[in-house]
């Protein structure tokens, strides 16, 4: 799987955060102090620790802003969606494959997400026609990536999720390792498919894998961990990505202007680019040689 390209996310980590190291080397530079210096180096902790309460407080005043201000955006993203579908009506539903608007949100993916889309998801996926995201910040703080799928004849469901979780709170046994919050799990759904049989049977990637993430197995010395741990980092940073940037900034992916993210086709063509520029370098290094030889 490649890396998502140049988005600008969170740091976000799989699981819980990791205890501080301490290496042989650390512990004993502690003990060379003395005293009076550890009883600062303690008090000087202390302090530390109020500024991530401190953190952990605004972290918790911002997802409350957030909630606050996600209903001031979707009156907002009501407007979208109703001329989007305005547009359809306008073509009666007539739409070929040359028109773009009124496959937008299939666009605006294309352009948007770096991993497989193919052709049966693309005649899936222009049914899409609204994504949105929800925040819940009661007892577990997530946000809940909706799309909005028009009746079709792929699924019955007219709405797929995707959850993400979030910890804003330290570890209990090693609170100064906290740096942050973080995504540490993410829950698909079901998708009721009408031709399940025909879909077992294919083995091609698709998009619609997002909707069924792995599990990371308990085991850290699990061989499939490091495959896992490595997918669903990448996973919660496209989750992070579309809440944060597509969603927002759907048009603008639509129409190209945007940059800061491309699609597998252009990443395609940067890796062919790539590996001829290297060949073409190679061989004028070659001849190169060649005519020192002389």
């Amino acid at each position: 799987m490649e890396p998502l390209r140049a988005r600008n996310s969170a740091k976000l980590k799989v699981n819980m955060p990791q205890p501080i190291v301490k290496s042989e080397k650390n512990v004993q530079l502690y003990f060379d102090f003395s005293e009076d210096e550890k009883k600062i180096i303690g008090e000087l902790k202390q302090l530390y620790m109020e500024t991530i309460n401190l953190d952990v407080k605004m972290q918790r005043e911002i997802y409350n802003m957030e909630k606050v201000y996600e209903q001031k955006h979707n009156e907002i993203f009501d407007k979208r969606k109703k001329m989007l579908e305005e547009y359809k009506k306008q073509i009666h539903g007539d739409a070929n494959s040359n028109d773009s608007v009124a496959h937008f949100w299939l666009k605006v993916l294309k352009a948007s997400y770096t991993e497989f889309i193919g052709k049966e998801d693309e005649k899936i996926l222009s049914y899409l026609c609204d994504i949105r995201t929800k925040h819940y910040n009661e007892d577990t703080v997530k946000f809940v990536i909706e799309f909005t799928f028009e009746k079709n004849d792929y699924f019955k469901n007219r709405v797929l999720t995707k959850t993400y979780i979030l910890n804003c709170v330290p570890d209990k046994e090693d609170p100064l390792s906290y740096d942050g919050a973080e995504i540490v799990k993410c829950e698909g759904c079901h998708i009721e498919w009408k031709q399940s049989l025909e879909r077992e049977k294919n083995d091609q990637p698709s998009f619609f894998d997002f909707f069924t993430p792995p599990v990371l197995p308990d085991d850290p010395e699990d061989p499939n961990f490091s495959d896992i741990n490595a997918i669903l980092q990448n996973d919660f940073e496209l989750g992070f990505y579309l809440k944060e940037r597509v969603i927002p900034k759907a048009v603008i992916f639509f129409t190209g202007e945007i940059a800061d993210c491309q699609s597998t086709d252009a990443s395609d063509s940067e890796t062919e680019d790539s590996e001829d520029d290297s060949e073409v370098e190679e061989e004028e290094e070659e001849s190169s040689n060649n005519e020192n030889d002389k």
